[in-house]
């Protein structure tokens, strides 16, 4: 038998071997395909991640990239605003119109005073009148100084203005002439107009300065103070009209109060009395004269200050009591309420208050309980049968007024009750004082009984 010759079982032992070394291969291979797969997925993670924090910070510096712009646009538009608000801009223009105002009409001065010839002199320039021109100018510029200096001084200002239409009408009436004479009539304007703008803008700009110093307001808050100013002036006119019909209406049906009145407005300073207070005054002095002697007699006096307050202690002096209180007044609030007591003592049974008492009886019979009967039993009988009810006005917290029985009117007066009555009479000061009410709430009793124990009282006490 050959050497190389394997049994089954060898065989079968190396097959086993190498599918096990080919599962084991495979194995690694699907693992390292996995390990790959996640390495792509976690790169791509970290991409996407990467991405998103880019985008995000892109996103951020955008956000404040639009913030700064749109702060330093509101810088910009606070800047151009305030240099509205301040004039910045005319300013600088007034300026540079009077520099190259000064350096147009300067030189046609020059040529306008060295042209001069002395008669019979020689023909040559007039060199001793060369300083003339800018002496002009400088003292029309020296004018200008002199109004500014004025303003922040606050001294009139009227004399520079004078001085500076005088110089500049001087030096324009030269450049205008001398430049028609060489250019035209367009020329002669237009260097006229050179010496006479120029002093002109800056006057208008130191009054505008002069109207604006110490206004510290921007041109919508001067907006709203000058619309709330009109609106105070259209307000303050129409009470001044309100307060001038006033006036007429007083003097036509009250024409004494109203003398009264004028006179009591002249005799204190300008504004420093109500006129309603004046007005209540001098009804005073026309209908109480006593108290107003009193009120003038406390004005003369030290230490009074309120005249108001001194009215008030000149009629309780006078009159005793507040101020629009008289004797007569708290005789009649006294009689009122005595009647009005009387009336309300009188009016607990009254014929017609029974009849009402009646009529609701009636038309909403009610449950009785307590002294009527035992709780519950319905006793009256409507259209419909027995009440089930309170009625209508039971259902509001009113409980409805019931019938009073027949035998109640004819019940025998009780000496117990009669002397309970006697003491209370004592104790309110006598049987005038007696009222249905007092009986009712002392004795217990319904109001028909309350009567008759007043009425048996009152005649055995007086």
């Amino acid at each position: 038998m050959s050497s190389s010759y394997r049994s089954w079982e060898e065989r079968e032992a190396d097959a086993t071997k190498t599918r096990a070394e080919a599962a084991l291969l495979e194995a690694q291979t699907e693992a390292a395909k996995q390990e790959l797969g996640a390495g792509a997925a976690k790169t791509a993670t970290e991409q996407l991640a990467e991405q998103v924090k880019q985008a995000r910070l892109r996103k951020q510096l955008t956000a404040v990239q639009d913030d700064a712009a749109d702060d330093k646009a509101q810088r910009d538009e606070q800047r151009r605003e305030a240099a509205l608000d301040k004039g910045t801009i005319f300013k600088r223009l007034v300026t540079v119109i009077f520099v190259l105002g000064l350096l147009a009409s300067l030189p046609s001065l020059i040529m306008y005073f060295l042209g001069l010839r002395a008669p019979g002199g020689p023909d040559e320039p007039a060199l001793y009148l060369l300083p003339v021109p800018f002496f002009l100018e400088l003292l029309a510029f020296t004018a200008v100084k002199g109004t500014q200096w004025a303003v922040r001084k606050g001294f009139a200002r009227w004399p520079f203005w004078i001085l500076t239409a005088a110089l500049a009408g001087f030096a324009g009436f030269i450049n205008g002439s001398k430049g028609a004479e060489l250019f035209g009539p367009i020329a002669g304007f237009a260097l006229a107009a050179t010496s006479i703008v120029g002093p002109i803008l800056v006057e208008v700009r130191e009054i505008i300065e002069a109207r604006t110093a110490g206004d510290n307001r921007d041109a919508a808050q001067r907006v709203a103070d000058k619309a709330k100013a009109h609106a105070e002036a259209a307000e303050k006119k129409e009470q001044e009209r309100r307060e001038r019909k006033q006036d007429a209406d007083r003097k036509t049906m009250f024409p004494k109060q109203f003398e009264a009145y004028l006179r009591i407005l002249a005799s204190v300073p300008a504004g420093s009395l109500d006129r309603d207070e004046a007005w209540k005054e001098a009804r005073i002095a026309v209908e109480y004269p006593k108290v107003h002697d009193r009120l003038l007699t406390l004005l003369s006096l030290p230490g009074i200050t309120s005249r108001p307050a001194a009215l008030a202690d000149a009629w309780r002096d006078v009159q005793g009591g507040p101020l629009g209180v008289t004797a007569e007044v708290l005789d009649r609030r006294l009689t009122a309420e005595r009647s009005l007591a009387d009336v309300l003592d009188a009016a607990e049974v009254t014929p017609y208050t029974a009849a009402v008492d009646s009529l609701l009886a009636d038309l909403f019979p009610t449950r009785t309980g307590g002294d009527d009967g035992p709780a519950g039993a319905v006793t009256e009988k409507g259209p419909q049968g027995p009440s089930k009810t309170p009625g209508a006005l039971g259902g509001k917290g009113k409980r409805p007024v019931r019938q009073q029985p027949a035998e109640e009117a004819v019940k025998p007066i009780e000496a117990a009750h009669i002397e309970q009555v006697e003491k209370l009479a004592e104790a309110l000061g006598g049987t005038d004082r007696l009222s249905v009410r007092k009986i009712r709430e002392a004795v217990g009793c319904r109001t028909e009984y309350a009567i008759r124990l007043r009425n048996a009282v009152q005649p055995e006490q007086s």
